[in-house]
């Protein structure tokens, strides 16, 4: 039978070892590197958005949102973590307006079209790490 103490110490020692990654996650010596994996994540996304579509089919429906998702999602992630000084309003307005252009250029591309649906699973995952950056972000002490 475990006792309120030692739920009280976990939960403590769960906190403290949170705290401390997340205190690594914004250290300025990592910026660099957040910076690399950004552009690097950029680069990924924009191939994969933008290359002529493949004529293969997935098991999965609607997988592609899923994609879109989690490829804004972690393009806004990385934006906020590479450059922790940029307000989050900013990082939603980049990211957003990249998936705009991103949607727009594939209205031209063979086998692509425009998808509102797209857009919105896009701003889902903005959304979703918006605020996974507001709630991470460490408070000056």
């Amino acid at each position: 039978m475990t006792s309120i103490n030692q739920i009280s110490a976990g939960k403590l020692g769960f906190y403290m070892a949170l705290q401390f990654l997340l205190k690594i996650l914004y250290h300025p010596k990592y910026s660099t590197k957040w910076r690399i994996v950004f552009w690097l994540n950029a680069a990924l996304l924009l191939y994969l958005t933008l290359m002529p579509s493949v004529n293969y089919r997935l098991s999965i429906d609607n997988i592609d949102k899923v994609f879109h998702l989690v490829g804004f999602g972690a393009f806004a992630l990385f934006l906020g973590l590479a450059y922790p000084r940029l307000q989050l309003w900013k990082v939603f307005f980049i990211s957003s307006l990249l998936g705009i252009l991103v949607e727009l250029i594939q209205s031209q591309i063979p086998y692509r079209s425009f998808s509102f649906a797209d857009m919105l699973a896009d701003w889902l995952g903005i959304l979703i790490a918006i605020v996974f950056l507001k709630i991470s972000k460490p408070t000056k002490e």
